[in-house]
């Protein structure tokens, strides 16, 4: 089957890519240490080595589950929704199609939380936290899922051939309508977002923001460390819904100085326009994937058993989504690049270079990340450079 020899060719790449990481942090990890000390720079190497080996093991899973879709599993599910071939009975075919999907990769995030992540002290992840996590993703996925998939099918079916302009505009503004209620809305059902309640700080980012004509619907801090020990912030929202949002972890770790330079890099992205030039990137690579889509030869829906289905296309399109992604990956993987150094000069100068160098020295100790990578996984992974790349390009 042509589709499953997909699948399979990059299966071998994404492992080939992995394998070469591997190799290449097992000879890193023999030289001399590098901006972390000797015993932080070893165990960060030992982490990425098994972070890649988890990766290896989970493509391989993933390309299992989809085999099955593809050989078998469609057919079931095709002669057992499928009746009248009304689009409420195709919308349920696509529901049921990712909720099944959704519990069958449960086993992979368990062992990520519950075996990988514990065993280095990142995760303080709980089986109720676990459950209601995944339960509540249930939810949202059925009542949001249902209505998206309703109206894809309806531009699929109102529109004809053009379907594909109609479905990726319909598409784009469900995308800016989630990263305007994101902040508000929907990052609040996972975690508890309550206002940065240090005034001094407070007033240090408010100024900080002002420099960079970045007006925020507040400054607010979330209980990450519930779930894990890693750093991060970010600014969430458009419009008048944008607000800062820090990690309750990034606070205990960075000193004042250093959360200044990280939240100056956030704001880089804001004065270089990063965030729009992304939406519309993320947008014209979208229309290109429902284009391609709609244009498949018919025999690969007839070899997986979703011809005369309207859903047929969209359920190809979830399952190999992610191949277009990982084909276009190394342009938008260097354009991201190019936009991560600019963004670290950026708070080195709104705040001072030292600090910037020393924030980014903090994440990596903090989050254990390996400060180098291979040129091949670069290219093909990292949107973000390297920490070693991205102080010496600081220096």
């Amino acid at each position: 089957m042509i589709l499953i020899a997909i699948l399979f060719l990059y299966t071998a790449i994404l492992s080939f890519i992995s394998y070469q990481q591997i190799c290449f942090l097992k000879q890193e990890k023999q030289k001399k240490a590098e901006i972390l000390d000797e015993n932080d720079y070893k165990k960060a190497a030992n982490i990425a080595i098994e972070n890649e080996k988890f990766k290896f093991f989970s493509n391989l899973y993933s390309f299992f589950i989809n085999t099955i879709w593809l050989s078998f599993g469609f057919y079931f599910l095709k002669n057992f929704i499928i009746q009248e071939n009304s689009r409420f009975e195709n919308t349920l075919f696509l529901l049921i199609f990712l909720i099944i999907t959704s519990i069958a990769n449960l086993p992979v995030s368990f062992y990520e939380h519950f075996v990988k992540d514990k065993a280095h002290g990142f995760s303080n992840m709980t089986l109720k936290i676990f459950i209601q996590d995944n339960i509540k993703s249930i939810l949202l996925t059925i009542i949001f899922g249902f209505l998206i998939i309703y109206a894809l099918l309806f531009c699929y079916d109102f529109f004809k051939s053009l379907w594909w302009i109609a479905a990726f505009i319909f598409s784009f503004f469900v995308i800016l309508l989630i990263n305007i209620i994101y902040p508000t809305l929907i990052a609040p059902i996972f975690n508890k977002i309550q206002k940065l309640e240090d005034e001094n700080l407070q007033n240090k980012i408010s100024s900080l923001m002002q420099k960079c004509g970045f007006n925020a619907n507040g400054i607010y801090v979330m209980d990450a460390s519930k779930r894990d020990k890693r750093l991060n912030a970010y600014f969430g929202g458009l419009f008048k819904n944008k607000r800062v949002v820090l990690f309750d972890t990034l606070l205990k770790a960075l000193n004042e100085r250093e959360l200044l330079a990280v939240l100056g890099h956030e704001l880089g992205h804001f004065v270089h326009k990063d965030i729009i030039k992304n939406l519309f990137s993320s947008a014209f690579m979208m229309l290109l994937l429902f284009f391609i889509f709609a244009h498949l030869p018919k025999i690969l829906y007839t070899q997986t058993h979703l011809d005369n289905i309207s859903a047929g296309v969209f359920a190809l399109l979830l399952i190999f989504g992610n191949v277009f992604s990982f084909i276009i990956s190394p342009l938008i993987n260097f354009l991201s690049r190019k936009n991560e150094f600019a963004a670290d000069l950026h708070g080195a100068k709104v705040t001072n270079k030292e600090d910037m160098k020393n924030a980014l020295m903090a994440l990596a100790r903090e989050n254990k990340a390996f400060i180098k990578t291979s040129k091949i996984y670069s290219f093909f992974y990292l949107s973000h450079p390297s920490i070693y790349d991205r102080i010496k390009a600081l220096s």
